[in-house]
């Protein structure tokens, strides 16, 4: 049963049903895609993506906000001397908000429609829609992404994962965000289908990710709690918990949902969102 269209939503119907269509034929052709062809492919989606709808975005204090929370998140982990890598920087919001802090900041972007153009000495904008991401290795402490891995075709995770393994030094973070599939979906076709069905091509849970994680060559996983000072715990308690809401319906699972929230704001909403901090 789909979720209802949320309050929130300017758009019309019509309006949420054409970028529905659009997403969901950009999807299908990455779906389709082998993986030769998906090496450029995600670059041209995105571009034709940005080209054909007009993505809400949040107002430039909202958004300081919400990058505002993400740095909040990464503080534990970054020193001054440090060398910070986003993949998927989007706007390069969190990127800019970190290269204050750090020496180097690296955003890898498949797109460069959205990032401003006046950046600081030591950001760097490395423009790729590969999977191959074009860094050295062992040259980066903390690697992130926030709602990035549930773009990626499901075969092209792992190399995901095992690149962002390579590009860390021993002892680095990689810390990954990503909707939770038991509340799902989270793209735009949340209002018209049980499944991710438009660019999410797929979503994970707590437990999921830190197998794929661990099976990519990280040597521990676990779950960031973020209440208080933020830090990693164990993923066991997060999977124990998703094994028995997977049990339930997806109508089950949306009654609960605004018990399990507690008011946490987003992208770091209790169970709705999964953080993953693994070690290389």
């Amino acid at each position: 049963m789909p979720w209802p269209v949320p309050p929130t939503e300017t758009r019309s119907r019509e309006d949420l049903r054409r970028h529905y269509e659009i997403e969901k034929s950009l999807s299908d052709r990455l779906r389709r895609a082998t993986t030769q062809e998906r090496r450029t492919l995600y670059g041209e989606v995105y571009d034709e993506l940005f080209r054909r709808v007009d993505l809400p975005t949040l107002d430039p204090e909202s958004r300081r906000q919400v990058a505002a929370l993400e740095g909040r998140a990464l503080e534990p982990l970054l020193t001054p001397d440090c060398v910070f890598l986003e993949i998927g920087a989007g706007d390069g919001a969190l990127a800019l908000e970190v290269a204050a802090r750090v020496r180097r900041v690296v955003a890898v972007e498949a797109s460069a429609a959205r990032v401003p153009r006046d950046r600081p000495a030591n950001f760097e904008l490395v423009l790729s829609g590969s999977l191959e991401l074009p860094l050295g290795d062992a040259g980066v402490d903390v690697a992130y992404s926030c709602h990035f891995l549930e773009h990626l075709h499901p075969d092209d995770a792992p190399v995901h994962a095992a690149q962002v393994r390579r590009v860390l030094r021993p002892g680095g973070r990689y810390l990954c965000v990503t909707p939770n599939r038991l509340w799902g979906p989270h793209d735009v076709s949340r209002s018209f289908d049980d499944a991710p069905a438009g660019l999410h091509l797929r979503e994970y849970t707590h437990g999921e990710l830190a197998r794929l994680l661990r099976r990519a060559g990280f040597r521990r996983a676990a779950a960031l709690r973020l209440g208080g000072t933020p830090r990693p715990v164990s993923v066991a308690p997060y999977a124990a918990l998703e094994g028995v809401l997977g049990l339930l319906s997806p109508g089950w699972r949306r009654r609960l949902l605004p018990l399990v929230l507690r008011g946490g704001r987003e992208p770091f909403r209790p169970l709705e969102q999964v953080k993953v901090v693994a070690t290389a």
